[in-house]
This record gives C-alpha cells, structure tokens and sequence, in this order.
C-alpha cells in the first residue's frame, strides 16, 4: 500500500472515530430543563431489561421522589440542575418487603445501587431520561415534560 492510500485509510478511521464519539456525546448532552411532574419507567438498568409487569418506576415532585424498584416502594428527596444536569438523591427510604421472584430482587438491588449514586441526568435521542453514576445507568421511558 502507498503513503498516499495509508494516509487515506487512517483519515478514514480518524473520522470515523470523530463521528462515533460526536454521536456518543449527542446522546448525553440533552439534559431536561425540569423533572418537576414528571412519571418515568425504568426500561433497562445497567444494560438490563426489568421482568416484565414489575417495572421500577420515578415519579418526580418539585424536590421529591417516589416510586416502585420493582418490588419495594421507595421515596426521598433530590437535587437537579438543569444547566449542568446535575442530580443528587437524597434520603432515600426504601420499605423492605420480601419479593419471591429472584429477577426483581437483581433488579430491585441494581436499581437501588444506580439510583443513589446517580449524579448525571440526561435525556437520549428516543427521549428517554437516562440517570447515570458510578453505581451504573438507568434508562427510563415515558412522561417526558420538561425535556
């Protein structure tokens, strides 16, 4: 292969990397100007989809938050800045009732995890809000207000 075809070649792949990570950061960038009466169901948490039926949800309040991990019901307060997509929960209480179904219990654990670690909010091309941190990502369809 010639200078002239390497040079082509890696030009090729260098933008084909640009486009991949200029795609990859549209995904991230949108952040929802309020979550202030907003419902959401989780659609996959950390890359998994919930049993069918025991959805987790997230029912968003000015500066509260409630809803289902799948089993439990759970609630508490949040934080969010819209010009950052800042998000911090806090004081998150979760009731403890024992769940039979071993894949809502993994679920549940993964949702709990991800939840409050959850730092970053967002909202993808589909218009799904997606709640991301070190304890993993949650990705979440439905009443997109304020997006």
């Amino acid at each position: 292969m010639n200078v002239t075809a390497r040079l082509l070649v890696l030009f090729l792949l260098a933008a084909v990397s640009l486009a991949a990570c200029a795609e990859s950061q549209l995904v991230r960038d949108a952040h929802p100007t309020t979550l202030t009466g907003t419902v959401w169901r989780v659609v996959a948490v950390n890359g998994r989809p919930p049993v069918p039926g025991s959805e987790p949800t997230a029912a968003f309040a000015a500066t509260e938050i409630k809803g289902s991990a799948g089993c439990n019901s759970y609630g508490g307060s949040y934080f969010y800045d819209p010009a950052t997509g800042t998000i911090a929960f806090r004081d998150l209480g979760m009731t403890a009732m024992a769940c039979a179904v071993p894949a809502r219990n993994e679920i549940e654990t993964l949702f709990a995890q991800a939840i409050t670690q959850a730092i970053s909010a967002s909202i993808d091309p589909e218009g799904r809000l997606v709640l991301s941190g070190p304890g993993g990502e949650i990705i979440l369809a439905g009443d997109a207000v304020g997006s």
